[in-house]
């Protein structure tokens, strides 16, 4: 059986035909439509045949025209015989249907303030259900509550997908379980996200199957959701996020969700350090601030040499942010701020001689003592050299 619905109407019936294929997108179902340029063509009759096959049913708009039309009456003719179940919608008052099309109940369009999307749309899930397993596999041994919950994940109602979700989680059985995991994975965005969040609430964001579903929710409108998708992606770990993380960071026009995205990459560790390091190059202030902060406390060697780089920055700021970084680093800091101490570039020296000072161990104030001594010598040396 196919995925589609097929939708069989006369031309004069087209504005309506358009306005039932967006409605019926719009609740996630895929639609094939024939057009009269089709219906010019040589092969138009394989064509329809091979798609109404395909579908798992046909809309059938009635009107007097669609009466008339033997293209409209082959199309639904030939769905019932080959086993494809018609939905007829009366689009205007239609005399003396034939006795097959008489037998099928139909849904009532002919009042237009009226529409009943809402039961076409439902009668569709309800066909689809039928003849096709569930977005979301289930256990055949899963008990009826699982199994109902998980049916009603594909439901065209939002609310109803929404609880389902909901139970699925409250649910002490593997099933559920499974099915949660799985419905990160819906056709439906909304079911994704849901999904998401419930499966690392329940496990105290422990869960890496949340994380697509959590990804999905960093491209949400609403400012609360891609907060809270951020920071559970940093309690996560996974390195998956970092592209994502980084873009947010980078670029969301929402403070707060930059300082969180931040924050989560900071969780995340030496997988982010690479992107972090380049993020230190980037031209606005804004955007390496928050790379040298998301890089403050995670105490990642590989992070030390785009610090070091960036130790003079232009922006002062980020020269503080830079520093802090450093310094939580402590004395895994001390080998590589001694190189720098060594560097051509005066105000280099001086930076690293400084941050030296501050963490204070005795490696970090042998490593100042040496570098002390050796420009001092060196002070000492060039008046004699210039005598001789």
């Amino acid at each position: 059986m196919g995925q589609h619905v097929f939708v069989s109407y006369k031309h004069d019936d087209n504005d309506f035909a358009e306005m039932l294929m967006r409605q019926l997108q719009m609740a996630g179902f895929t639609i094939w439509i024939d057009t009269e340029h089709l219906r010019a063509g040589e092969n138009w009759r394989e064509a329809i045949n091979h798609a109404i096959q395909d579908a798992f049913a046909l809309v059938l708009v009635i009107s007097p025209e669609a009466k008339a039309s033997e293209y409209v009456t082959y199309e639904w003719a030939f769905a019932q015989g080959a086993g494809v179940k018609v939905v007829p919608v009366l689009l205007r008052p239609t005399d003396r249907l034939h006795p097959q099309l008489e037998q099928l109940q139909y849904l009532d369009f002919t009042d237009r303030a009226r529409p009943p999307w809402d039961k076409l749309i439902r009668r569709l899930w309800e066909i689809q259900g039928e003849n096709q397993p569930y977005t979301v596999a289930v256990a055949r041994d899963a008990p009826p509550t699982v199994k109902s919950a998980v049916a009603a994940l594909d439901s065209p109602n939002a609310e109803e997908r929404r609880q389902a979700l909901k139970s699925l989680a409250q649910m002490n059985h593997p099933s559920a379980y499974a099915a949660l995991v799985g419905a990160v994975q819906h056709t439906m965005r909304d079911v994704r996200v849901d999904a998401a969040f419930l499966l690392a609430k329940q496990t105290n964001n422990q869960e890496r199957a949340a994380v697509p579903g959590l990804l999905d929710a960093l491209h949400d409108d609403d400012p609360r959701l891609r907060a809270a998708a951020a920071k559970a992606l940093g309690d996560i770990g996974d390195a998956a996020a970092v592209p994502d993380l980084l873009r947010v960071m980078n670029t969301d026009p929402d403070g707060n969700i930059r300082w969180q995205a931040s924050g989560a990459l900071s969780k995340i560790g030496e997988a982010a350090v690479p992107g972090l390091a380049e993020a230190l190059k980037d031209e606005n202030w804004k955007v390496r601030r928050s790379a040298a902060e998301a890089l403050s406390g995670m105490r990642e060697p590989s992070a030390l040499p785009a610090l070091i780089e960036a130790m003079t920055d232009r922006n002062d700021v980020v020269r503080q942010a830079v520093a802090t970084a450093i310094l939580g680093m402590g004395e895994i800091a001390v080998s590589r701020l001694a190189e720098a101490l060594n560097s051509r570039d005066g105000n280099v020296s001086r930076t690293a001689a400084d941050l030296l000072q501050h963490i204070g161990t005795p490696e970090a104030q042998a490593a100042l003592q040496q570098w002390t001594t050796a420009k001092n010598t060196s002070r000492l040396d060039e008046p004699r050299r210039t005598l001789r």
